[in-house]
């Protein structure tokens, strides 16, 4: 199908210009890793919902639409997070801006046809808790969008460093885009498993929280943190199980992904408990290179590759879909 093959041309497209660009502007690696999501992660997660099924929650032009838009407003966020704070930062910020905005009224399309098909229970407890997350990981991206203009902008809303503003904005594209989506498809992997559909209705709750707790509330900072940590622990188990059905590269990279990880996870937590004492240890920076750097490109990268190489089975049209959970 053409959506498809213009799918895996992007996803292509976008890694070779990312590792291009790290040579040519020496970017810092909060910028490295926001740039990941945008680039190569996003047109990987994306290829599974393009093989829709006529009638299915997937089938949709606006879905399309994003899918084709995707490379074209990505590009220009490697001049966003290289240029000097300014005007034109903040102008090659914009295009990836609309497509989030975008993205996010294609999530809340899905919820919406979700609850008008199977109701409110369905979405928290049911097999539309994947449709959820799903729904979610294309919804906050929009979040790290407006931070990453703040960014551009040489903003530091509510006092926050610019390093803090950049990793939130890199928090909602990994997060918030590539942890939901994953748990999402091992729902529809899965669908009567209980795990993962508690898994990725908590998800689409611990994301905004974290952020919240580190604008308000120590407190809730650690606690959302560790129902993050949880909850990616879960996810984990996960694609360390559907390795053991797949061909063997998908497995070697689903399995990768899935002990990537229970280590980025972990040394998360640990982080999360260390700073509410007033010792973080390590420091923010090792922190970012560390947890970052094996989050982003053990699980996200490892991972996207998995499900692009193998697919997912889609959900039943709309219609015909009446899972009683």
């Amino acid at each position: 199908m053409d959506r498809l093959r213009i799918n895996r041309h992007s996803a292509v497209a976008g890694t070779a210009i990312w590792i291009l660009w790290q040579f040519l502007a020496g970017p810092s690696t909060p910028a490295v890793l926001m740039a990941l999501s945008p680039l190569v992660l996003v047109p990987l997660l994306l290829g599974p919902l393009l093989d829709a099924a006529p009638g299915s929650l997937d089938d949709s032009k606006l879905l399309r639409g994003l899918s084709f838009a995707q490379l074209p407003c990505a590009l220009p966020l490697t001049f966003a997070t290289s240029l000097s704070p300014g005007g034109l930062a903040m102008l090659a910020a914009l295009p990836w801006a609309a497509w989030t905005a975008v993205a996010a009224v294609e999530g809340t399309r899905r919820v919406v046809a979700r609850l008008r098909a199977h109701g409110p229970r369905d979405l928290l407890l049911g097999r539309g808790a994947g449709e959820l997350a799903i729904a979610g990981g294309l919804g906050f991206p929009i979040v790290g969008s407006l931070w990453l203009i703040a960014h551009t902008l040489g903003l530091q809303p509510l006092g926050f460093s610019k390093l803090i503003v950049i990793l939130t904005a890199a928090h909602f594209h990994h997060a918030g885009f590539t942890l939901p989506i994953m748990a999402g498809y091992l729902v529809r992997t899965e669908p009567e498993s209980r795990v993962w559909r508690v898994t990725a209705a908590a998800l689409v709750l611990a994301v905004p929280l974290v952020a919240i707790g580190i604008t308000a509330s120590p407190l809730l900072e650690v606690a959302s943190s560790w129902l993050t940590a949880g909850c990616g622990l879960a996810v984990g188990v996960g694609m360390l199980r559907r390795a053991r059905e797949l061909p063997t590269l998908p497995a070697m990279l689903s399995a990768l992904a899935g002990a990537s990880l229970f280590a980025a996870m972990t040394f998360a937590g640990s982080y999360a408990v260390s700073e509410f004492l007033g010792t973080p240890v390590p420091d923010i920076r090792t922190m970012v290179e560390v947890h970052g750097a094996v989050n982003a490109l053990g699980f996200g990268l490892l991972g996207a590759w998995s499900w692009k190489l193998t697919g997912l089975g889609q959900p039943a049209p709309e219609a015909e879909d009446t899972d009683a959970d």
